[in-house]
């Protein structure tokens, strides 16, 4: 190996080092430095643990289930109507001096419940309406749990990253998260592609929920080691008025929550109908949506260090508003995805990862944008809420648009339609709608000197 080759290697090494280091350590602040780790270990766990129940796999569930599109779409409106109750949450752990212990124990209860009792459902002994029923009600309950730890949870974890690495630190996250996901996405597309050439696809989509409770205890163990910092406590206790009201009087923060509605209400909009699509009408393997969807290791290897350099010049809204603009393209490709045109679904993919790189790490910090200082758990709270809500909005359009063209056939360019590829086409042009809306708010902010 020639001197010049090798030196360029060590560089390449030391700039990755620096690159993972400066994510989570913040010189002289030994203590935070460890919670900072235990943070990025944490994410990274219940990323992957969340991916091997959830995503395509839970819509392989419901297939193997036998659940309609209707169903399908009411599973999404549970999910979202369930995290509105984060609305609450404040009124309710603001009674608590010590959150640490009862949001590791909700985690807990939300683990056994969405990973082991959803995974036994299918075995039960029951009829196939009744196994649907306890989904929904699972489903339901698990989210309702996550609502209420969730601003707290937010809470006690950014108090340990200081403005001063956020970028760094969600980058890594970023990249890391996509990086671990897509592995064992890939892992576990293949396991339950050789158990269903079997004829056995649920006994596969149980052993992912067997290695995910293995992976979530460990998300615990993380969790324990996290330390819980004092609380700026409210100058008066949260009232149920207070959870309403305060933030409307916060009007450059209600900007921060502009943008997340705007984009859940849009990007909401397919759900599970377009996996529904790939692996029940086009017949698509898991494993080949799962490789598809590997390349996005390469791409966030690639592109999370430009996003991070843009976000560090230009702050969060004004890439984000063009990151979104790039993403609307991506789905009228997907939308024009039929037997004739199957290369198109990997360069529709492929674009979008692209996009979502900076998309993901602008809104991993949008919730913090001009937060007020008192009472942020409330502020969080409500920010989930017009999230949810938004999202909810989206869900219930959405069911009623394919519930009711359920069947819709016609011809577009020459290429085979229905109801699922229009709903595709439809978001395509609304997304150009919201980014060209950030990026008005990004210019109102500039304008009054905020951060953006």
């Amino acid at each position: 190996m020639s001197p010049s080759r090798s030196s360029g290697q060590k560089a390449v090494l030391a700039r990755m080092g620096k690159f993972l280091h400066s994510g989570w350590y913040v010189p002289g602040d030994e203590e935070s430095n460890q919670s900072r780790r235990s943070l990025v270990v944490f994410n990274i766990l219940a990323n992957v643990s969340a991916n091997l129940i959830g995503g395509n796999f839970f819509t392989g569930l419901l297939i193997v289930l036998k659940a309609e599109d209707a169903f399908v779409g009411l599973i999404t409106m549970l999910t979202f109507g369930a995290n509105l109750l984060q609305l609450f949450s404040p009124y309710i752990l603001e009674r608590f001096n010590r959150r640490k212990p009862v949001l590791i124990g909700v985690r807990v209860l939300i683990h056994l419940i969405n990973i082991l009792f959803v995974g036994l459902i299918p075995f039960m002994p029951v009829h196939m309406h009744t196994r649907l029923v306890f989904l929904g009600f699972s489903v339901f309950l698990v989210n309702a749990l996550a609502a209420f730890s969730g601003p707290g949870i937010s809470i006690w974890h950014i108090a340990h990253i200081p403005p001063s690495v956020r970028v760094q630190y969600f980058s890594l996250v970023t990249m890391l998260n996509g990086i671990f996901v897509a592995a064992f996405n890939l892992l576990g597309s293949g396991v339950v592609d050789l158990f269903k050439e079997g004829g056995q696809e649920l006994l596969g989509l149980s052993i992912l929920r067997i290695l995910a409770l293995v992976l979530a205890a460990f998300d615990i163990v993380q969790l324990v080691r996290i330390r819980e910092l004092p609380l700026t406590r409210p100058l008066q206790k949260i009232r149920l008025k207070a959870l309403l009201v305060e933030p409307f009087r916060q009007p450059h923060y209600l900007r921060s929550n502009l943008v997340v509605v705007l984009w859940s209400l849009v990007v909401n909009l397919p759900g599970s109908f377009y996996t529904v699509y790939l692996l029940r009408e086009l017949g698509i393997p898991y494993s080949y949506i799962m490789l598809i969807s590997s390349i996005n290791v390469a791409v966030l290897m690639g592109f999370t260090w430009l996003w991070r350099h843009i976000f560090l010049k230009y702050n969060w809204l004004r890439p984000l508003s063009i990151a979104i603009l790039m993403l609307a393209p991506h789905y009228v490709l997907l939308a024009f995805v039929s037997p004739g045109l199957m290369f198109l679904y990997p360069i529709g993919v492929i674009w979008s990862f692209i996009c979502t790189c900076g998309i993901n790490l602008a809104f991993s910090s949008v919730a913090f944008i001009n937060l007020p200082q008192e009472n942020q758990t409330l502020y969080i709270g409500f920010h989930s809420t017009a999230n949810f809500l938004a999202a909810l909005t989206a869900a219930t359009l959405a069911r009623a648009f394919v519930t009711r063209l359920g069947g819709l056939r016609f011809t577009l360019l020459g290429v085979p339609f229905g109801e699922k590829q229009l709903l595709m086409l439809i978001v395509g042009a609304l997304m150009v709608g919201v980014g060209l809306a950030i990026g008005a708010i990004a210019k109102k902010n500039i304008k009054e000197g905020l951060e953006h």
